[in-house]
């Protein structure tokens, strides 16, 4: 109970994207796994999901998860901690070929715990463990255990990395919800008496504070975000 104690000490430390970073390298030379990472799923629409990483998972991993649905809809649906290798396999979604090579080590497994998110983004830990911590039994004890911890993590990552990241000023949030009903930049401006310019300026944050393409998707993720509920 003590250690937990002091793992949810270290996880309130945490104040910015740098620190969710180092606690999973800790986290890794602490437990001795390969690597370990977050997972957070933002929805793009409303059917799709774009993955964003914390910790040290690989490169090829990541390009697998980013293309890989089986572990969006699990994570999506379920909260049992699971191996994600067996996961593919019960899928019959992990066939020996070129693209899966050197992403699963058969030396290692990867345990995903699924988290629940905010609104409509989700999110998983995801760990790398070695052979001698592959038996079932000790599996499902690691998982349990970061299944009582990972609130705490994705509650800091919202609070010290999401929000400083995307946080919108009172003007931004009236642009894209104006935005968001279809209005024009200049009727925007009319309706809020300020320049065209001045609309195109906040929209523009908006935008990169969501980290979107164009303000149609800026104006999805602030909807999905519940950004929008308390303009």
């Amino acid at each position: 109970m003590k250690h937990i104690e002091q793992m949810i000490e270290k996880i309130e430390s945490i104040d910015s994207k740098k620190g969710l970073n180092d606690f999973f390298q800790e986290v890794g030379k602490t437990f001795h796994y390969a690597w370990s990472g977050l997972v957070i799923f933002e929805p793009s629409s409303s059917k799709h999901f774009i993955p964003k990483f914390f910790g040290d998972v690989p490169a090829g991993l990541r390009t697998f998860i980013s293309q890989d649905d089986n572990i969006k809809r699990y994570c999506l649906n379920e909260s049992k901690p699971v191996d994600y290798r067996k996961l593919l396999l019960e899928k019959k979604a992990l066939i020996p070929s070129n693209e899966t090579e050197g992403v699963f080590s058969r030396e290692e497994c990867q345990l995903v715990v699924p988290v629940n998110g905010s609104g409509s983004e989700f999110a998983c830990l995801i760990f790398s463990m070695p052979q001698q911590l592959m038996e079932e039994e000790i599996l499902e004890k690691l998982g349990w255990y970061w299944v009582m911890l990972s609130p705490f993590i994705y509650s800091r990552y919202r609070k010290k990395v999401m929000e400083q990241g995307t946080k919108m000023t009172k003007r931004e949030l009236e642009c894209i919800k104006w935005a968001s009903e279809g209005k024009t930049s200049w009727e925007i401006s009319q309706l809020l008496t300020i320049s065209q310019r001045t609309v195109d300026f906040h929209l523009a944050n908006c935008i990169t504070k969501t980290d979107s393409i164009n303000r149609q998707q800026a104006v999805v993720k602030c909807i999905l975000h519940g950004h929008l509920l308390a303009v």
